[in-house]
């Protein structure tokens, strides 16, 4: 996909060219192999037609394209419906490898750290609100997809267990005002115990994945407002990927928090996490 990635910057759906007069005239966007390309109707474009032309009349016709069919499905609706076969959602280049979009979310990851680190440099601490977490998810992924800080409007369903999360029948936001006013109103959170820190991320954590409000990124940014949380006690921040060290541990402890309101796995794991981060700390900078 190297030809679309100078495209990110553009915020456009990828290399496109036009071919055809009339009605024939037909506009073709990269597909995932060398010269492979697909056609999307002209009823389904999804910038301003003006901003078409002039991103069509960039790109020279290939010598020999080859089209192969529409890779996305949903294409005629809204963003959040937009998805490959394989669950990759529609994103800035049009990209339909799994591969660069991780890239580009590492870099989202960096990004909203240094967001967080604006916050704690306020002279009053930033307490969690619905509008923080939207702001905090533009930062993460504002650069690969069109819905990013928006409520969710699609049912998900990650990897291959069994755990999905409908859409519920109002739509996120009321929910939300209800995650607002029961545990996010106790923040800022501040404590001397570092158990009790722990406990109180690993209840925001829970409760945000068991709702999970995004299209995409929700482990990211539910680790990042867990983040916020601990440096605004003075403790290290967590690896978003310290997930992945023990994920059948992780994943129990998120259903216990999502089925029982039961956030001790989370929290004994966080505190893990924590020390660990503290000897790394230690192993280079010294105690």
């Amino acid at each position: 996909m190297s030809g679309v990635e100078w495209r990110w910057a553009e915020k456009d759906f990828g290399f496109r060219f036009r071919s055809g007069t009339g009605r024939k005239k037909g506009e073709y966007y990269q597909a995932a192999d060398p010269g492979h390309y697909y056609m999307v109707p002209a009823g389904q474009r999804k910038l301003p037609k003006d901003r078409l032309d002039e991103l069509a009349a960039l790109g020279a016709v290939p010598a020999s394209p080859t089209v192969v069919p529409m890779p996305w499905r949903n294409y005629h609706l809204d963003w959040d419906w937009i998805a490959t076969n394989e669950g990759l959602p529609l994103n800035f280049a049009g990209c339909l490898d799994r591969d660069p979009i991780n890239r580009r979310e590492d870099e989202g990851v960096a990004r909203a750290m240094e967001f967080v680190v604006g916050l704690l440099d306020r002279p009053v601490p930033a307490p969690l609100s619905a509008a923080l977490l939207r702001q905090l998810h533009r930062e993460l992924m504002a650069n690969i997809y069109p819905f990013a800080g928006e409520w969710r409007t699609v049912d998900l369903h990650k990897g291959e267990g069994p755990t999905k999360w409908p859409c519920p029948p109002g739509g996120i936001h009321p929910l939300m005002e209800v995650l607002e006013r029961d545990v996010f109103g106790r923040s800022p959170f501040f404590s001397e115990n570092d158990d009790d820190v722990f406990g109180f991320v690993a209840e925001v954590m829970c409760e945000l994945l068991a709702l999970h409000p995004f299209r995409e990124g929700n482990g990211r940014t539910v680790f990042t407002i867990g983040n916020l949380l601990l440096m605004q006690n003075d403790l290290l921040p967590l690896d978003v990927y310290d997930r992945k060290s023990d994920e059948a541990r992780y994943f129990a402890a998120c259903e216990a928090g999502r089925t029982q309101k039961d956030y001790l796995g989370l929290t004994e794991l966080i505190s893990e996490w924590e020390a660990a981060a503290m000897e790394r700390w230690e192993a280079s900078h010294g105690k």
